[in-house]
């Protein structure tokens, strides 16, 4: 993103609703409880399933083996969905790796099964009977090593951009010098709603109800990774 024009008269200067008292449609709904979040809508699709992700415990490397016979025999188990019998599923434009793992595995955690089973709690316990072996490969895990021979990264409209102007000059005559590194922690903002998704299949129209923000986006990766058409 690049800003070197200026940007003019805009809504926020005409003040019609930047520093206004406007009332949150969703606002009184969150703070009594009674916004329907995603996981909650057990009214739009009838005979619900549950589904718990198993995330790849190493971060890069291969499945060597899995076993699912434990797991296959817990209670209320409907299916187990990995790599070998989900299908051909895509790749979104917004994603850098498979969704669903296996047996290749790019990054830690990435799912590499899903349990269905008639409850939650069900789901989950037999995710936990799920046992992997694996066969871990060379990863590049050091971000700062890696700064050190990383290329810029840009394109015609945002070429890449390291400096402005004479840093080292303006640095050596600097009456004041300081030379340190800082670093910050990941960061997480608080959602009030966990992440989940409702599927509800009508023939071959597919309907998602979601905690997601980006619902363009989420759109059309997951018409690529389905291979179905957005509309």
């Amino acid at each position: 993103m690049k800003h070197d024009t200026p940007a003019g008269q805009n809504p926020i200067d005409q003040l019609r609703l930047i520093g206004k008292p406007t009332d949150r449609i969703d606002g009184p709904l969150k703070t009594t409880g009674h916004a329907p979040y995603a996981y909650e809508r057990h009214d739009v699709a009838p005979n619900q399933a549950y589904g718990v992700i198993v995330g790849s415990a190493i971060a890069k490397g291969r499945i060597a083996a899995m076993d699912l016979a434990e797991a296959n025999a817990a209670p209320g188990v409907l299916a187990i969905v990995t790599a070998a019998n989900s299908g051909k599923l895509g790749k979104g434009k917004n994603n850098t790796a498979k969704l669903l793992g296996g047996p290749e595995i790019d990054h830690y955690h990435q799912a590499i099964a899903i349990v269905v089973a008639e409850s939650f709690e069900q789901a989950r316990a037999a995710a936990a009977l799920i046992r992997v072996d694996y066969t871990r490969g060379k990863g590049r895990f050091d971000l700062a090593e890696e700064l050190k021979t990383a290329p810029l990264e840009g394109d015609d409209k945002n070429p890449p951009l390291d400096k402005i102007g004479d840093f080292a000059g303006a640095f050596a005559a600097a009456p004041v010098q300081l030379d340190a590194t800082y670093t910050t922690p990941n960061q997480s903002h608080a959602m009030m709603e966990p992440h989940a998704t409702i599927a509800a299949w009508e023939g071959d129209k597919l309907t998602l109800w979601t905690s997601n923000q980006m619902i363009a986006w989420s759109l059309g990766d997951v018409a690529l990774t389905l291979g179905i058409p957005k509309e």
